[in-house]
C-alpha cells in the first residue's frame, strides 16, 4: 500500500446490478491505491453479488446481509472496515479519479479536520455527458447550527476518519428517509470539525422517475427531521435550546409536513403545489456543460 494510509469505501447495494459495474471501475480508476471497497449486498434479488465477484481485485470486498436497509448496510461496512479514513459511494454514483488523493492528502495535512467534503456534479441516468451543480452553501467548521437548518452535504462527497465513527458512532437504522442528517447533526453537535474542498470530485446519478415519488420522499423525510429534532433537542440544556430556536425549527417542519401531506394526497391542490416544488427543485440544478459521467 506504498505506506499511505488505507480507506474503507462503503457501498450499500440492494438490487444495484445495472448501475454496480461502473461505481466498481470509478473506485479502480483512482489515482490512490491504498483503499478497500467493501460492497455490502443488503439481501439483494438481482445480479448484484454477480456483478461484484465478477471483478478480480483483492480490495474489492462483498458482504451479504439480510434485507435490512441502507443505513443498517453502511453500519455493516464500517464495522467490517480496517481503514484509517471512511468514504461513502452508493451503488450507482461515481468517484472521479482524484477523489480519494484529494481528500486523503487534506486530512493528513490538516489534523484538526475530521470531516472532509467535497464539491460534486450531479447527472440524469438517460443524459449522462450533462452535468449539473445542486446550488447549496458549502461552510467549513463547526456546523451545527448551519446542518439544524438544512443538510447540505451528501455522504458521496465525504471522507471521514474511522475514529469519530468509533468515538460517536454511526447510522441509526430506524431513519430511512434522514438518515445522514441524523449523523451530521450528532457528529456536529459534538464538536467535530467539518471542512470543504471547492473541488469537483465525484459525480451523483439522478433518476427522472424518482421526481415522480417526491411527495413521499419529501412527506417522509420531514416526518423523520421532525423526529431527529425531538432527539437533538433531548441533548441539549434550555439555553441551547433557545439558542437554537428548536421550537421554530419544529414548528417550520410541522407546516413542512402539512404541505408535504396535501402535495401527496391527491386532491385540488396537489398538483400546483408539485409542479411548484418541483420547478423549485429543478430551479437549484445549474447546468455547468458537458462532460462525461462514464468510467
Amino acid at each position: 500500500m506504498n505506506g499511505k494510509p488505507l480507506v474503507s469505501i462503503i457501498t450499500p447495494a440492494y438490487n444495484a446490478g445495472a448501475y454496480l459495474g461502473d461505481t466498481i471501475r470509478s473506485v479502480l480508476a483512482q489515482t490512490y491505491s491504498s483503499f478497500e471497497h467493501i460492497v455490502v449486498d443488503d439481501g439483494s434479488t438481482d445480479d448484484t453479488a454477480k456483478v461484484v465477484r465478477a471483478i478480480s481485485d483483492p480490495r474489492i470486498k462483498y458482504l451479504y446481509q439480510k434485507n435490512s436497509g441502507q443505513s443498517s448496510a453502511r453500519n455493516a461496512g464500517i464495522a467490517a472496515a480496517k481503514g484509517k479514513y471512511i468514504a461513502f459511494l452508493d451503488a450507482d454514483d461515481l468517484f472521479l479519479p482524484g477523489k480519494l488523493s484529494e481528500q486523503v492528502n487534506y486530512l493528513e495535512t490538516n489534523p484538526n479536520c475530521d470531516f472532509c467534503y467535497c464539491k460534486i456534479y450531479h447527472f440524469f441516468h438517460d443524459e449522462p455527458d450533462r452535468l449539473y451543480y445542486l446550488k447549496m452553501e458549502h461552510p467549513s467548521g463547526y456546523l451545527f447550527g448551519r446542518l439544524l437548518m438544512t443538510n447540505f452535504i451528501n455522504p458521496l462527497s465525504a471522507v471521514v476518519r474511522r475514529d469519530i465513527f468509533e468515538k460517536h458512532g454511526a447510522f441509526e437504522p430506524s431513519y430511512r428517509w434522514a438518515d445522514e442528517q441524523y449523523v451530521w447533526l450528532k457528529l456536529s453537535y459534538r464538536k467535530v470539525r467539518f471542512c470543504y474542498i471547492d473541488k469537483v470530485l465525484a459525480y451523483y446519478r439522478l433518476h427522472r422517475q424518482s421526481f415522480t415519488n417526491r411527495p413521499r420522499y419529501f412527506l417522509e423525510s420531514q416526518k423523520e427531521c421532525l423526529q431527529i429534532l425531538k432527539v437533538v433537542k433531548t441533548w441539549m440544556s434550555e439555553a441551547e435550546v433557545e439558542e437554537y430556536q428548536i421550537n421554530k425549527l419544529e414548528r417550520k417542519r410541522r407546516i413542512r409536513i402539512v404541505l408535504g401531506m396535501l402535495m401527496a394526497s391527491g386532491n385540488l391542490l396537489t398538483r400546483p403545489l408539485l409542479a411548484l416544488y418541483l420547478l423549485n427543485r429543478r430551479r437549484k440544478l445549474k447546468y455547468v456543460g458537458n462532460g462525461t459521467s462514464t468510467t
